[in-house]
């Protein structure tokens, strides 16, 4: 008997304190999902490296949880020279650009048999719209066929930690820019403090009119702690 009231009592007495254990872990900051993104313009000249600074907002800590890119390829002066000058139909168009940009004639045996038909005076526009057709296919099988090759490195300058040891090639740490593992989870989730800065660096590999004016984008995705780490 007296063993049942002295494993009672224990049981009140522990009870309270187990509550008070989960009330003092809840979180007190509030967590919002949230984005870092860093837009890197090229050059399309090799070894050329461009650098971007992320600071963290004053509201509260980032907790980056992965990182992602994007990339958006310029538009190519050759095919916009074909469609300005008019030709009496797409195909001459092409043709006439494929006397000095040769690479343009993997395209012309798709266009070739619909558009030789086609009078420059259409009423409906449509030879415009097959130049632009072709334009657009032109540069989705060149950005298909070539992808986007870089390097690069992330620096939290806060605290001068390096995330690597020297710069990453992208399809080793990031994915082919075609959609194939675009992004990829940290290891481990890293909080950058209120204040803080994230400085990411990134040295062109590819080259050529494809990426002379085309646009990198780089994203941490993760979740904003609103007021934690203000106070420091």
């Amino acid at each position: 008997m007296p063993l049942q009231q002295t494993s009672s009592q224990f049981r009140r007495t522990t009870r309270p304190v187990a509550e008070a254990m989960v009330s003092s872990g809840s979180p007190s900051a509030n967590e919002i999902p949230f984005d870092y993104v860093s837009r890197f313009p090229l050059t399309g000249i090799r070894a050329t490296r461009i650098q971007d600074v992320i600071n963290i907002s004053v509201e509260g800590a980032f907790v980056a949880v992965a990182i992602g890119y994007s990339f958006v390829p310029a538009s190519l002066p050759i095919l916009n020279e074909a469609i300005e000058s008019s030709p009496s139909t797409p195909a001459e168009g092409i043709q006439a650009a494929n006397q000095s940009h040769p690479l343009l004639s993997f395209i012309e045996p798709f266009v070739r048999p619909r558009s030789d038909s086609t009078p420059i005076d259409s009423p409906d526009g449509r030879q415009t719209q097959q130049l632009q057709f072709i334009k657009m296919f032109t540069e989705c099988s060149l950005v298909k066929l070539c992808g986007i090759n870089f390097r690069y490195s992330i620096v939290d300058s806060g605290s001068g930690r390096e995330l690597q040891n020297q710069p990453i090639h992208n399809i080793a740490g990031l994915g082919e820019s075609n959609g194939d593992r675009p992004f990829r989870p940290f290891a481990k989730p890293m909080i950058f403090l209120p204040r803080s800065t994230i400085r990411i660096e990134v040295e062109e590999i590819s080259e050529g009119p494809l990426y002379e004016g085309a646009e990198l984008y780089i994203v941490l995705h993760g979740y904003k702690m609103l007021g934690y780490g203000t106070a420091i």
